[in-house]
């Protein structure tokens, strides 16, 4: 998960984060990861706490936004990552 971590440092927008999942060539991680690691982020930011449906709120957002990734599998490495 820090490699997602370390590529979503430079985004500054949600924009930017769907631009790096929707380009495979940007980072060396997965979609998935980079879609959990952002969703695990804004959830902590926003003061949401870090539950399922906070996470999933998260990744509704980038959803939303245009970003294709697997819903399931970054919900899965999202919660998995808080829980450990």
């Amino acid at each position: 998960m820090n490699i997602a971590n370390n590529a979503l440092e430079n985004c500054t927008s949600i924009e930017q984060v769907v631009e790096l999942i929707n380009d495979e060539f940007q980072t060396d991680a997965t979609s998935e990861m980079v879609a959990a690691a952002y969703a695990i982020s804004g959830a902590e930011e926003a003061g949401y706490g870090m539950g399922d449906n906070e996470i999933a709120a998260q990744l509704d957002a980038l959803r939303d936004a245009g970003a294709k990734f697997e819903y399931a599998s970054s919900l899965n490495l999202a919660i998995e990552s808080v829980n450990n």
